[in-house]
């Protein structure tokens, strides 16, 4: 501490000295900046060069930068210095660092640092890491890690990761581990999953199963999915996915779709998609479109196409 005050002491002096002569190559050798030329300096610019470079050397000692030259440390400067390296490298060790020299250490501090890697060593193997040492912990920290195993194998299981280790688990918890397994089951046969375990669904889970997938059926082939079953459909559900087909079929003709099956029209729903296509076919043809098919015309149509194509005509020219 007497070292880094006489530091400081010695940072406000060449400060001073600084300011009471603003020469610039001067300013530059007591800053320790590249370039210096000391030659031109007078002895006291030299004195005061030298305090400030003494005093960087002691304060890049005390943070232990690899700049610093202890031998040019007083010897009040190095007895002091040795103490904090001391005091930095015990910190050092107790952290686990890798800068840590342990025959820096006084006994004490050995204890100390011993102490501190143990309680490292049982927080690594609590957490199940990999550079846990077994050998190092104590009876009851045994027990302590054996435990918070057991409950991560446990948590693991009740979740279905592979990872989990069957044979480490007690006679309750594998029950646990087997409602838990259960439950998954039906719960990926109710949404139809491919793997679903029909052996392990009670009776009930069983049918309401099964009444989910004959929904799941009947909607897919309302909305005309390839995984529609027709031959699972009970008469109710055929006449209803009939309806919904029927009534797709009727949208798909009323706006001229190549999806529309004039084979699922009624009568009435015939004349009406005639009439309808009718006047898309009038459409195409006054607009001069391909699609057009003038057979389809009638006389009065024929008259309004003509009439329209004289316009046009007129409009151009």
């Amino acid at each position: 501490m007497k070292s880094m005050k006489y530091a400081v002491l010695l940072i406000g002096c060449c400060l001073a000295a600084l300011a009471a002569d603003p020469d610039p190559e001067f300013a530059k050798c007591l800053k320790g900046l590249p370039g210096c030329n000391v030659s031109g300096l007078s002895p006291q610019q030299m004195t005061a060069v030298s305090n400030a470079s003494r005093a960087r050397n002691l304060a890049n000692c005390q943070t232990g930068l690899p700049s610093c030259d202890p031998m040019r440390l007083s010897r009040e400067e190095a007895t002091a210095l040795e103490k904090t390296v001391r005091a930095r490298n015990a910190h050092n060790c107790i952290e686990g660092l890798g800068s840590c020299n342990p025959q820096l250490l006084a006994p004490a501090d050995a204890l100390a640092v011993a102490d501190a890697a143990k309680r490292r060593n049982f927080n690594r193997c609590l957490k199940g890491e990999g550079i846990c040492d077994p050998l190092l912990l104590t009876k009851e920290q045994r027990v302590a890690v054996g435990k918070t195993a057991d409950d991560r194998n446990l948590d693991r299981c009740l979740k279905g990761l592979v990872t989990c280790d069957p044979l480490a688990l007690s006679r309750e918890n594998m029950e646990r581990v087997r409602q838990e397994a259960r439950k998954r089951n039906a719960e990926v046969c109710m949404q139809g999953n491919a793997n679903c375990n029909t052996l392990l669904l009670t009776d009930d889970e069983l049918k309401r199963a099964r009444d989910v997938s004959s929904k799941r059926n009947v909607q897919n082939c309302q909305q005309g999915v390839v995984s529609c079953d027709v031959s699972a459909l009970g008469k109710q559900d055929l006449v209803l996915v009939n309806a919904e087909l029927r009534r797709k079929n009727l949208d798909a003709c009323r706006s001229g779709l190549a999806l529309c099956d004039p084979l699922l029209l009624t009568p009435a729903e015939t004349t009406e998609m005639n009439q309808l296509a009718g006047r898309r076919n009038l459409d195409h043809c006054v607009r001069y479109q391909q699609t057009c098919d003038p057979a389809l015309l009638t006389s009065p149509e024929v008259v309004l196409v003509s009439e329209s194509s004289r316009q046009r005509g007129r409009a151009t020219r």
